[in-house]
């Protein structure tokens, strides 16, 4: 037994030293030769800076895994398999969870001479600007995460996506297929960033059925309201499911024919690039057409009347229906390279995009976008991106809601970093001046040791006017833009994360 122990503490003295000089289980190991693999998991915590409503969000939780694996297992082919998962934990007048899985960039490639060919479900990037960009319309974008996800994630939604790109230099030919439509997702209702804001419907409902005194008049209307708000909850992704998958996606066309196509023509000079796009696409934006039995009394601030309450309590009644549209998109971008500068621009001409009134009926109009943005780089230590960017509705209505014929948005952000990048400051900030809408997002990136970093953030939303109430009024009554429309929902924010 004597002679067992010491044996062991012989061992354990032996291996102390390589014990000691052991790297933590997250550094970065040698890989086989062909396999590349790693990922990301973060904690962040977000409370509200602003605590004024009733119904509003106080403090949010988040959690994020991400996962990727990509192989080359011959010289001219490789493929990719990334997944991620998010919960979110959001914390007010009420407790509401979500845990949404999702497929990243997987895809498969190879190369044959000057062709390359790419299929899989893929982040893609048309256009040279990297802030205001018009062109880029490829990927529908998670408007839950642009404005509320702490800038961290990227908003765009992966799509499935055949791309094929011949290199002809000094010309490039690529062609895009999008065979399934994946829409936009938008959160409709009770959440901070929602386009009905929180406690709009529970204010909004009660003025939209008042009593009559007539028991079951009262009744059926009531039960109408409730099937109103169901409705509308409905068209929001993250209400159908706790366990919602991006892989679901509300088909407008059942066949992989009726998908995306689009193309590109490229030309790379010296000190200049240039190319030439179009796109024939499903919109991302849907009409939503509330029926004229509720819509109508709405907006006129009265009851139903006998046909439309007739109408409202038919069961079969469709109280809700949307509908998505096609349109041609054309336009092109170029890029100079001016030393240490690189100033790009681009500009898209849309055959209809879809608007809406303040009667809450869609409409359609052709759009314009350009853009124009400077870039500047000293080394690694200093990057300062300004941009400037004009949206026109060619045939805007006259009561067009949150929206302007014209509408003028500046951008910019400036990175410094320090201590071998080991601290990272990073500003933010853009103004639309028709508006008079102000968003401001400072943030601090960390280096802890290898492989792990905090983040420290503030994102502020910022407007020239009174606040908007909840209810429907004041909600008709917005001119403003997006960002003074969420003037109310300022947030810090802290994250660690853990690369592997």
């Amino acid at each position: 037994m004597t002679r067992r122990v010491l044996l062991l503490a012989l061992g354990l003295l032996l291996a102390l030293p390589s014990l000691a000089g052991a790297a933590p289980p997250w550094t970065k190991r040698p890989r086989p030769k062909g396999l590349s693999y790693g990922g990301t998991f973060w904690v962040l915590g977000a409370p509200d800076l602003r605590m004024e409503g009733p119904y509003e969000d106080r403090f949010q939780l988040r959690a994020g895994l991400d996962a990727r694996v990509t192989y080359k297992f011959a010289p001219t082919a490789s493929f990719q398999l990334a997944a991620k998962a998010r919960y979110e934990l959001r914390v007010g007048d009420r407790v509401e969870a979500d845990l949404l899985v999702d497929l990243g960039d997987s895809w498969f490639q190879f190369r044959v001479k000057k062709l390359t060919v790419r299929a899989g479900r893929e982040t893609l990037k048309w256009g040279s600007n990297a802030l205001l960009s018009p062109l880029d319309r490829l990927n529908p974008v998670d408007l839950t995460r642009a404005m509320g996800g702490a800038g961290l994630d990227d908003p765009k939604i992966p799509v499935l996506a055949v791309r094929a790109t011949l290199n002809l230099s000094p010309v490039a030919l690529e062609a895009v297929w999008l065979p399934v439509f994946q829409p936009q997702r938008i959160a409709f209702y009770g959440r901070d960033f929602a386009v009905f804001r929180p406690g709009m419907l529970e204010e909004s409902i009660p003025e939209m059925v008042p009593g009559t005194g007539v028991g079951v008049a009262d009744d059926a209307l009531a039960t109408a309201g409730d099937r109103l708000v169901d409705a509308l909850v409905d068209l929001d992704p993250y209400a159908r499911d706790g366990l919602q998958s991006y892989l679901v996606a509300d088909l407008p066309e059942e066949f992989p024919w009726h998908g995306d196509f689009g193309g590109r023509v490229g030309f790379t000079g010296r000190g200049v690039d240039l190319d030439g796009y179009v796109l024939w696409h499903i919109l991302d934006r849907p009409e939503v057409h509330l029926s004229d039995a509720i819509r109508e009394p709405l907006l006129e601030n009265r009851l139903p009347d006998g046909a439309e309450l007739t109408q409202l309590t038919n069961p079969g009644a469709e109280l809700v229906n949307v509908r998505y549209r096609r349109a041609l998109m054309a336009g092109m971008d170029a890029t100079f390279a001016l030393g240490d500068f690189v100033i790009s621009a681009e500009g898209a001409f849309d055959s209809r995009a879809v608007h809406y009134r303040k009667t809450l009926e869609p409409y359609l109009s052709p759009d314009v976008r350009y853009a124009v943005e400077v870039r500047y780089q000293a080394g690694s230590t200093f990057g300062l991106t300004l941009a400037a960017a004009h949206h026109i509705i060619l045939r805007p209505a006259a009561d067009t809601l949150m929206e302007r014929p014209h509408n003028v948005t500046v951008g910019l952000v400036a990175v410094l970093r320090l201590l071998r990048d080991r601290l990272q400051i990073l500003a933010s900030a853009s103004y639309a001046p028709m508006w008079g809408d102000l968003y401001i997002h400072p943030r601090i990136t960390v280096e802890l040791q290898d492989r792990v970093t905090a983040v420290f953030g503030v994102q502020l939303f910022e407007s020239f006017r009174p606040d908007v109430e909840p209810g429907l009024d004041s909600f008709l009554a917005t001119t403003g833009g997006p960002v003074g429309y969420f003037r109310g929902n300022d947030y810090a924010y802290g994250m660690v994360q853990l690369a592997f």
